[in-house]
């Protein structure tokens, strides 16, 4: 088991993150409880299996046989009566008790499969959980290089304002400017400290974060819906149905009942009773023949929940996927239109200089270019966890 959860942790893991996103990966692997009850869960179905291939319990049983009115137990004037001592079995054909015992064989295989799938949701809210995380560290970076700006446009504006070249209209515009975006860097710090609380929930403990460059990473590849985990989830449910229909079809077959009987009597010598019973199946069309059946119709209806989750599977891929082409584009388009926004900036700082242009048309020409730089680090974000939530259905 431990195998096999190592290579599947690795399988998640084995994309180019950072070494922080790995560990703390690695750590919820190890302490999420959710993970930790399936080796339960499937013991619980190994130990029922065992059950499945033993005999009911022997019953034994302890009677007065043939007692009259006047006597109660017992006795010499009627020698028909007596102590009786008895064992019964119940023989349940052995074939029975086998594919039983597969079903619920099969119901721990479908553990592990439920396993998987906890297992790559709790890594994609990770990993989604983790790139906001990540974000709120470059929003506030953003942030903060902009307030920097802000106190140089108001350096250059204080000292032409003494000189009375610029009003006081403009310092008080620069000043609201900077309490928005001092506002920008406490919205940051919450986005950052609500992720962190649900990291740790999902991990099952605190760990050490600090954040890493967000860049974004590359779209999965090589998509195959019968990898998928619902989808083998659900091929792993037909094939306990599968068994479950084996079992149903031999329902019919008689149950053996044996037992054994000593009777002591009075003055007469004692009776020794052996009786062998059958089960035989009378209404076999109208109950056995029904149990097929109804197994039969589970079966045709998750077959077609199969071929259901398929298309789902896959649709909801390629939209993933024709969402990241898209974010990739738009994000492409922003970071061009940011580097021509700092050349118009450098540009209207030199007018500045030489009173050839006003504050407003530099503070204007800023806020588009802080806003276009808190697009580009949110479309990164939302790439990623595109890319994370594509990585979950692979």
């Amino acid at each position: 088991m431990k195998k096999a959860l190592t290579l599947i942790a690795l399988l998640f893991v084995g994309f180019s993150y950072g070494s922080e996103l790995q560990k703390l990966i690695d750590f919820a692997l190890k302490n999420n409880p959710g993970l930790k009850s399936f080796p339960s869960m499937k013991k619980s179905f190994n130990y029922r299996s065992k059950f499945s291939l033993a005999l009911p319990n022997p019953q034994v049983a302890f009677s007065l046989n043939n007692l009259d009115t006047e006597r109660y137990f017992p006795s010499k004037k009627n020698p028909m009566s007596g102590f009786a001592f008895s064992l019964s079995q119940k023989y349940v054909l052995k074939v029975k008790r086998e594919k039983t015992a597969d079903i619920y064989r099969q119901k721990a295989s479908e553990v592990d499969v439920r396993q998987e799938k906890f297992m790559k949701n709790l890594i994609r809210d990770l990993k989604v959980l983790y790139w906001e995380f990540v974000y709120s560290f470059e929003m506030e970076r953003i942030a903060k290089d902009t307030a920097n700006e802000i106190k140089a446009l108001l350096n250059i504006t204080e000292e032409k304002y003494r000189y009375g070249k610029a009003l006081l209209s403009d310092l008080i515009l620069l000043k609201v400017e900077l309490l928005k975006v001092e506002e920008i860097i406490s919205k940051a710090k919450r986005i950052r400290e609500t992720a962190l609380k649900r990291i740790y929930a999902l991990a099952g403990g605190e760990i050490e974060l600090k954040g890493e460059d967000l860049i974004p990473v590359e779209f999965p590849e090589g998509f195959n819906p019968e990898n998928n985990v619902d989808v083998k989830l659900v091929s792993e449910r037909l094939k306990t149905i599968k068994r479950e229909i084996e079992r149903m079809k031999i329902e019919h077959l008689p149950d053996i009942f044996l037992s054994a009987g000593y009777t002591i009597r009075p003055d007469i010598p004692n009776l020794i009773t052996l009786r062998v019973g059958v089960t035989l199946p009378v209404w076999k069309k109208k109950r056995e023949d029904l149990l097929v059946l109804e197994k039969k119709e589970l079966y045709n209806s998750e077959r077609m929940k199969l071929e259901d989750v398929k298309l789902k599977v896959q649709g909801e891929f390629n939209a993933l996927r024709e969402s990241y082409r898209i974010s990739s584009e738009i994000l492409s388009t922003v970071e061009r239109e940011i580097e021509e926004k700092k050349k118009e900036i450098e540009a209207l700082l030199i007018a500045y200089e030489y009173e050839r242009t006003d504050i407003r048309d530099i503070l204007r020409a800023y806020r588009l270019l802080w806003s276009l730089e808190f697009d580009r680090a949110k479309l990164i974000k939302e790439i990623n966890q595109t890319v994370a939530k594509a990585e979950a259905l692979l």
